[in-house]
């Protein structure tokens, strides 16, 4: 057997690593749940609902994207997202999640026969539990039915249902081992694993070692949070039907597509109160890939462009 080249070795350990954040966060979340400490409200009665929002929005300055050796075009970027998910503890041992999530990634080209899509969007119903299976080990799985694309002329085949599947071991409040699972059959590798460790190493540094968004935190006070760090995309959606032909490239029309971002850079959190943080960060985009893999045609961007970034969450 030949061993993995370098590029697919690449491709193996980034998508492996958009794994490991989403089973970071669920540890983290579920960390300081009733059924990981054992505790209810007074009187023995279950946790009531409980909801979580997240939100962000990024601008990505202008960056050229290749098709092989050659420049097919020049482009600007706009991401933005929205969750909403409640949680209802329904015994000790098991939490049911529901929401909606919401995620879009624009692109303005510089010349409408670039073969990239004007946007990217995501809008997905979130169904999922929480499950204890021992004191120290509790495990999340989730589905995301909803519509994959460009949203130009929605159909059956925009519809997708990725599912991801997290266990998080609880060596101690300070010491989290994550592993992951993602399983999106329209992706090129369908099936994903991956591990990963989340450490507090003292009172004012963390270090979250999970993708997608791997950090080196600094608490400044209970208010303020330095960070250094790295953050993740990776998704598949289907652009519509005319997209290949208004380009002249009829081949990709309809067809699928994953879309890879890389971004590095650092920033702060700010406790507004303590159920809602503010998050804003800045800095470069190195790498980008645009794969329609079912008709071998892949384009990537590396022009390393600026971002900003300001994002917010709450939980009530």
């Amino acid at each position: 057997m030949r061993p993995p080249s370098q590029r697919n070795l690449v491709k193996a350990l980034f998508v492996a690593a958009a794994t490991l954040g989403w089973s970071a966060t669920s540890a983290q979340t579920l960390a300081t749940s009733p059924t990981l400490t054992g505790q209810t409200t007074l009187g023995g009665t279950l946790s009531p609902f409980s909801y979580q929002f997240s939100s962000d929005a990024a601008f990505i300055g202008r960056g050229s994207v290749n098709l092989g050796s050659k420049t097919v075009g020049v482009f600007k970027e706009i991401t933005s997202s929205a969750s909403l998910v409640m949680s209802d503890q329904l015994s000790n041992a098991f939490i049911l999640r529901l929401g909606v999530d919401w995620e879009r990634f624009a692109f303005d080209t510089s010349n409408r026969l670039t073969p990239l899509p004007a946007s990217l969007d995501a809008l997905a119903a979130v169904i999922g539990s929480d499950i204890q299976l021992t004191s120290a080990l509790l495990v999340r799985v989730e589905a995301s039915p909803g519509i994959y694309g460009s949203f130009n002329h929605v159909s059956g085949r925009d519809f997708d249902v990725p599912v991801r599947i997290g266990a998080s071991y609880f060596q101690s409040a300070d010491l989290i081992y994550t592993a992951g699972l993602s399983i999106d059959m329209n992706a090129n590798w369908p099936v994903i694993p991956a591990v990963g460790v989340y450490w507090k190493v003292s009172d004012q540094w963390v270090i979250n070692g999970v993708a997608p968004r791997p950090q080196i935190r600094y608490i400044l006070s209970n208010k303020a949070t330095l960070f250094v760090g790295a953050d993740l995309e990776t998704d598949a959606f289907r652009v519509d039907d005319q997209f290949g032909s208004s380009r002249g490239i009829p081949k990709l029309n309809h067809a699928l597509l994953d879309f890879w971002e890389v971004r590095g850079g650092a920033g702060f959190i700010w406790n507004l109160t303590e159920t809602v943080k503010l998050e804003l960060e800045g800095g470069t985009v190195p790498y980008r890939r645009f794969d329609f893999y079912r008709a071998d045609f892949k384009m990537s961007s590396s022009s390393w462009s600026p971002y900003i970034r300001l994002g917010v969450a709450a939980s009530f």
